[in-house]
């Protein structure tokens, strides 16, 4: 009776052992599994700029190579701070995810409080690309090139007007630090995003804006584009300088787009998405898609810390810009 008792108790700790390793083991299966349903993939700003276009390109790759939806979400507004915000409180399952240039992780804490700390509470999972970007304004300001806005805008101070995706965007950072250089006064007029901007820019309610979304209007006669920002002249236009020819050698105020999660999400998640982004890095279909539409894709891939490591290192570098341009909140 004794043995009899000692096998059940041993068979009973053997299946306790058993359920307890089986539901160990759930989560992550369920991580190697990951995706299982849609992936949200916000924007932190109105649709139609160009953190819209990369958006739904890198949102259409993942879906064919990972056989599950990502679905582009607008969550526009606070220069993208909300957005970021909604997806820091997002539960940390991998199913939320955040397109974004650098100004909510990179320059809003310059500015004020935020609800989230960019650094501990997201990951970066994705530097994909670079925009290649431009100065353009409405023709009715009736000049063609940087220089000879540079020499309007000094004739009339306060006169001339640009917009952004809002206070701490890093185009408000690109004009901003342009007034700076050029010692001229604009006229700040913040949106809750490019897409919500570029309409007034074309209608000639603001004059000049500067984002890769107001390449198409330039290429169509609807806008004039006074400087593209590369090293180089862009082969898309090229005969508009570069801002290095028209005197400005120093101005260099990059945007680049990243993937991020919230921190919490499982690391075998944060490294899968990370590899999935990482193959689209290859695709030359969507390489020349990107190029054509203002982006230049990345072909350095970083690996998740020096990821983290390079956007601490270019924080600390536009808040010493920010500083230097005086920006501060209206």
């Amino acid at each position: 009776m004794p043995d009899l008792r000692r096998r059940s108790v041993i068979t009973a700790l053997g299946a306790t052992t058993l359920g307890t390793a089986i539901f160990a083991s759930a989560p992550a299966h369920a991580q190697t599994d990951w995706p299982t349903r849609p992936v949200r993939c916000i924007v932190p700003y109105a649709a139609g700029g160009g953190t819209d276009f990369i958006a739904r390109g890198l949102a259409e790759k993942l879906s064919r190579q990972t056989g599950q939806q990502f679905v582009v979400e607008h969550r526009g507004g606070a220069a993208g701070a909300l957005g970021a915000e909604a997806v820091v409180k997002s539960p940390p399952d991998g199913y939320t995810m955040m397109i974004t240039p650098q100004a909510p992780v990179q320059l809003l804490h310059h500015l004020r409080p935020l609800p989230y700390d960019p650094v501990k509470d997201l990951v970066p999972v994705g530097r994909m690309a670079e925009q290649i970007a431009g100065f353009a304004v409405h023709p009715s300001v009736g000049v063609k090139t940087m220089t000879e806005f540079v020499a309007l805008a000094k004739k009339h101070p306060g006169k001339y007007t640009y917009g952004t995706a809002g206070v701490g965007s890093v185009n408000h950072l690109r004009t901003e630090t342009l007034k700076l250089m050029a010692g001229i006064d604009l006229l700040h007029v913040p949106y809750k995003g490019v897409g919500e901007a570029l309409p007034d820019l074309l209608a000639g309610v603001v004059s000049m804006m500067v984002d890769s979304a107001v390449l198409p209007g330039a290429k169509a006669g609807k806008l004039n584009l006074l400087a593209v920002l590369t090293p180089e002249r862009y082969s898309e236009f090229p005969d508009v300088m570069t801002m290095k020819e028209q005197g400005y050698p120093t101005y260099d105020v990059p945007v680049w787009f990243g993937a991020y999660m919230p921190a919490a999400v499982p690391r075998p998640i944060l490294e899968k998405i990370h590899r999935e982004i990482a193959t689209i890095h290859t695709d030359v279909e969507f390489q020349a898609k990107q190029f054509a539409g203002g982006t230049r894709v990345y072909k350095e891939i970083l690996s998740l810390p020096d990821m983290r490591d390079h956007i601490i290192r270019q924080s600390e570098r536009f808040g010493a810009l920010i500083r230097q341009a005086n920006i501060k909140l209206d």
